[in-house]
């Protein structure tokens, strides 16, 4: 009877865990999805007993760098250099 019992027990423990491990990856998959990839790594990090990483200044970590450009990404690209770009100052002789 003993024998049966932990079997038993340790039956249902398995599918605890299995339910838990269950929800806790839905949670952590919505999460990742919604979450910037600077939050990912903190909370990654926190879950290690890390301390989290200091906040970029200008949002460039976890940059994914590419030449392949968006559509909706040309125009807003091509006004930003344009408007970074200083003309030069001619003299009038020139």
């Amino acid at each position: 009877m003993n024998e049966s019992w932990r079997i038993a027990y340790l039956e249902a423990r398995v599918a605890s865990l299995e339910k838990r491990l269950s929800e806790r990856s839905a949670t952590l998959r919505i999460f990742t999805r919604q979450a910037c990839d600077e939050d990912v790594i903190n909370a990654s990090r926190t879950a290690l007993g890390l301390p989290p990483l200091p906040r970029a200044g200008f949002g460039l970590r976890g940059w994914k760098e590419t030449t392949t450009l968006a559509p909706a990404e040309v125009e807003v690209t091509m006004r930003e250099l344009w408007r970074s770009v200083t003309p030069p100052h001619l003299d009038d002789d020139e």
